[in-house]
Parts: structure tokens; C-alpha cells; sequence
């Protein structure tokens, strides 16, 4: 059921998510019914490979509620005093959610935002919901970050140590972009989904592992089940993979395929970080990578377009055509809330009760380890690694980082 109702979301001209393209128009489809059924079938296909809030436009016209009854992870009170987290993206959506439920465990917070206005407002809104829930203050602090800007990144871990807040005992990489229509590229010149998903993550990661609690931590990196969508490989002719040639969409762009290319590098980078650790005999680091499932946030403007998704907001779902709306309404049933889509990192963040297993990929609370083979792919994520470095301007060797207060990672 779920898979054909997202194929009929897919036919009503959102987007076909097995190859990156903007469909057409309702009437367009309905007219070329060949079309129509093969985009469909493409879409019964792709729909159980969904990513991060790709179909975030269905809750927009039942006001964001799910009929799914997921399971909200709540952190036992008092189980995060102590620990400082970091949480990219934490301005809205699923970061802002997992900056409520983690302060209200205890944990001081350290969310980054584009700008400072975004930042002071998150902030307020993380303290409103603790003194709610817990009618305490938590500790909670905003700074800017923007990863679309190396220069920028790299100068963010000394934002940071300015904070006096000590070493981070998690490192929860949750902010991106999604399915952006149009190749764009950030100030350094790289693809924007790239960047903003994978390489500013890396560069900060890097920049951030001096400052990361030697006494124990976790790098928690949002990815997707959208990995799948990842681009044919242009070295061998064939084959699911990570493409090293299209790193940057040189060669091709595809809204979906770009976005899957990136969350797959999510995935590869945490192993690759992990068995570095491992061989450096770092075994106080864990790190894991996370499916959140096809969550209602914002992201969804990239599905359909700024112009469209803001108009379907403000509208409530009234300027949907029929057959959009029944699709959206459909599709109601299984798109999940904020809280219930931030409930696998917020469980990662707060230590999986004791039992998270090393560089693994979770959904929905658990460890997922049917991973196909090019998203368990070690030379794959070696040359990820080694790309990453150069693109990115940094040597990011664990074994040679001290913690902080020594040398810290080399920047070029």
C-alpha cells in the first residue's frame, strides 16, 4: 500500500525519484498514459527507498499529523547530564527536535544555524520546550555555520572551543539539502547537495575530533535510504554505486540522483571514519549513520519548488489540484511527524541504550544489515576519504589528531 501510494504521488507531478526529472503536469500524464505508467511503476520502484522528507508535501494538508502511531523516542531524565552535544542544523525540523528531547535529558546544546537570528530563535524555542516538559532551563547555544563555506568551517571549531563548554561527547551531522531542481554550487565551487550533505561534514568532523570527549563519544551522520538513488558508476559502465567521476555533478545532475550520491557518501564516510578509529586504536569513538524514514519538514520545497511548497503551506492544501490533494491526502497515512522522524537520532545521540553497534546504519530504532554491497564498499570509501581531503582543503588522519589543547588537524 505504501509503495503504491507514493507511486501516486509520483504521477502527480512531483517527481520520479529513479531518475532525478521533474514530471510533468497531472493533465500531461494523464494524457500520455504510457508515460504515466511507466513514471508509476518507477515510482512503485523507488517507494520504499524514500529519503529524508521526500514526501514531506503530504502532511501539509492534514497540518502535519500521522496516522502511523510511531513511537517517540524519549532519553530517561537525567540520562545526558553532562554531555555536551553538537547538532548541525538545528534550526528547524528534525535538528531543532532533537535539540528539545536531548536538553530535556540533560544535555547542554550546542545548535548551529545559518545565521544568528535563526540560531536565538531556536534557542528560545529548545528552552520553551524544556521549561514545559521539565519546568527546568537547560543550558543551550547557538552558532553560526554555514557549509557551503569551507573558509567558514574550518574556522568553526575555534567558535566552538570560544564557548568554554569542554569536549563534545556527540556530534550529531543532521543538516542538508534535498533534491535542489537545479545544479547549484556553493562559494567553493562544489555541487551544493554534495557539499552541504558530505564535504562540509567532513571538513567540520575534522575540524571538530581535537574537541570530541576521549572519555567516549559519538558522530551521529544523518543519511537516507535514498542511497539507493545513488548514479550508475561511469568507470565500470554498470553497476549501483558511488560515482568518484560525478562527485560534483560535472558530468551529470539529477536532483535525486545527486541527493542519493550524497546520503550514500554519508554512509561510507561513517565507515571509513570508524575503521580508521578502530586501527588507531580510538576505540572511545563510535560512529553510526541513520535513515530518519520520509518525514514532514521543509526539505519539501525541493520536491515541488519554493513558489509551490510555500503556496500549499499557506494555503493548507486548498491551491492543490483534486488529484494532488488525494494523493497528499493518501499519502497522510505513513508521512511521519517531526517528533516521530527525529526519534532514531535522538535514540543514537542519547547512547541506543547502551547496546549501538559501531559504524552500522539505523532505521527506526534499529540496526538495518541487509546494506547492499556498493553501500558497504571499503575501496569506495577509502578514495571518498582521500577525495574528501583534497576537495576540502584538510588531512584528517585520527591517528595523528591529538585532543584538544594539543596539535589539532592540519588545515591547508
Amino acid at each position: 500500500m505504501r509503495s503504491l501510494l507514493l507511486a501516486l504521488l509520483v504521477a502527480t507531478s512531483f517527481v520520479d525519484p529513479s531518475q532525478g526529472l521533474l514530471l510533468p503536469s497531472p493533465k500531461k500524464v494523464l494524457v500520455k498514459k504510457q508515460i504515466c505508467r511507466k513514471k508509476f511503476l518507477a515510482g512503485v520502484a523507488g517507494a520504499a527507498v524514500l529519503g529524508t522528507a521526500t514526501a514531506a508535501g503530504a502532511a501539509v494538508a492534514v497540518n502535519g499529523q500521522s496516522n502511523d502511531n510511531k513511537k517517540i523516542y524519549e532519553p530517561a531524565p537525567g540520562s545526558m547530564d553532562g554531555k555536551v552535544v553538537l547538532i548541525t542544523g538545528a534550526s528547524t525540523g528534525l535538528g531543532l527536535e532533537s535539540a528539545k528531547r536531548l536538553a530535556a535529558a540533560g544535555a547542554t546544546i550546542v545548535l548551529t544555524s545559518r545565521n544568528q537570528a535563526k540560531g536565538e530563535k531556536a534557542v528560545a524555542n529548545v528552552e520553551e520546550y524544556v521549561r514545559e516538559q521539565k519546568g527546568s532551563t537547560p543550558k543551550v547555544y547557538s552558532l553560526v555555520l554555514d557549509l557551503d563555506d569551507l573558509e567558514n568551517v574550518k574556522a568553526f571549531p575555534n567558535a566552538y572551543k570560544a564557548l568554554g563548554l569542554g569536549n563534545i561527547s556527540v556530534l550529531l551531522n543532521n543538516a542538508g539539502v534535498m533534491a535542489i531542481p537545479d545544479r547549484q554550487l556553493t562559494k567553493d565551487g562544489y555541487e551544493r547537495t554534495f557539499q552541504s550533505n558530505h564535504l562540509g561534514h567532513f571538513v567540520l568532523t575534522a575540524g571538530l575530533f581535537p574537541y570530541l570527549s576521549r572519555d567516549g563519544s559519538t558522530v551521529v551522520n544523518v543519511s537516507s535510504e535514498a542511497f539507493n538513488f545513488a548514479s550508475q558508476t561511469t568507470e565500470s559502465g554498470g553497476g549501483r554505486g558511488l560515482d568518484m567521476k560525478n562527485l560534483n555533478g560535472d558530468i551529470a545532475y539529477g536532483p535525486w540522483t545527486s541527493y542519493g550520491l550524497s546520503k550514500l557518501a554519508n554512509i561510507l564516510f561513517t565507515q571509513e571514519l570508524q575503521r580508521k578509529a578502530d586501527a588507531s586504536g580510538n576505540d572511545w569513538l563510535t560512529t553510526v549513520c541513520l535513515h530518519p524514514g520520509a518525514v514532514n519538514t521543509d526539505l519539501g520545497r525541493n520536491i515541488m519548488g519554493e513558489e509551490k511548497w510555500n503556496e500549499l503551506k499557506e494555503s493548507g492544501g486548498a491551491s492543490a489540484s483534486p488529484l494532488t490533494m488525494f494523493a497528499l491526502k493518501a499519502l497522510s497515512n505513513f508521512v511521519l511527524t517531526v517528533p516521530e522522524g527525529a526519534s532514531t537520532q535522538v535514540f543514537l545521540a542519547s547512547g541506543a541504550e547502551g547496546a549501538m553497534t559501531k559504524g552500522a546504519f539505523y532505521e527506526d530504532l534499529k540496526e538495518k544489515k541487509s546494506l547492499p554491497g556498493f553501500a558497504r564498499d571499503t575501496a569506495k570509501a577509502k578514495a571518498l576519504w582521500e577525495t574528501s581531503e583534497t576537495l576540502g582543503g584538510v588531512k584528517f588522519d585520527p591517528a595523528s589528531i591529538k585532543a584538544a589543547g594539543a596539535a589539532a588537524v592540519k588545515i591547508d
